[in-house]
């Protein structure tokens, strides 16, 4: 299998979350061609009348994990570098149906089907294409209105747009907080407190 190459301009993220290369997660990509470069092989189009506006991608191989990350022993984590994922354009509404064509025999009706990225925000960036995963609906709003409020804000201001608009970076890669959400965990309220209990599993 291929290996997978690593964005050299989206290091800037995981790093800053002190993540080791084995956990670099893409959850956005600029355009298809970041997804085949970055992320995997498309292997099919799961879009209902767009073309590729939802996709079934192959991920390639990431990076060895190391085993001595107490991440990889929590019963969610091979949701990070899932072997077969679900990618659909910011603006594609039927990513639930998409994501059942996918995946027909799991049970998702329990489930929310999440843009680890929040789309504004991804807008805000230029990031054409999400991954969706299924989490909690208690997962779901404890993630949402304060953190992805301030993305919106943070990423809206002048000196932002004109960061996002510069860089190189043809994927993103999770941060600590997307991890935790992909690992099914509640934020923890106002001031993330799970978030930041969550540092010790991604600390040697």
């Amino acid at each position: 299998m291929t290996t997978r190459p690593i964005d050299k301009h989206a290091l800037r993220i995981p790093q800053s979350s002190g993540l080791l290369p084995c956990l670099y997660a893409p959850v956005a990509a600029r355009d298809i061609n970041a997804i085949q470069v970055y992320v995997g092989k498309i292997v099919r189009d799961l879009s209902r009348g767009e073309v590729k506006k939802a996709i079934l991608v192959e991920s390639y191989e990431p990076e060895t994990p190391d085993l001595r990350l107490p991440i990889w022993l929590h019963p969610q984590a091979t949701v990070l570098h899932q072997h077969l994922q679900v990618w659909v354009h910011v603006d594609y509404s039927s990513y639930r149906q998409a994501y059942i064509k996918a995946f027909p025999e799991l049970e998702v009706k329990r489930f929310v089907l999440d843009h680890i990225m929040n789309r504004r925000v991804a807008r805000l960036k230029g990031f054409q294409y999400l991954r969706i995963v299924p989490i909690s609906r208690e997962a779901n709003s404890s993630h949402g209105a304060l953190s992805e409020r301030w993305g919106v804000e943070y990423h809206s201001s002048p000196r932002m747009k004109d960061l996002n608009k510069a860089s190189k970076a043809a994927v993103q890669y999770a941060d600590l907080a997307d991890i935790v959400k992909m690992l099914n965990s509640q934020g923890g309220g106002s001031l993330m407190a799970n978030v930041n209990d969550a540092q010790k599993l991604v600390d040697l």
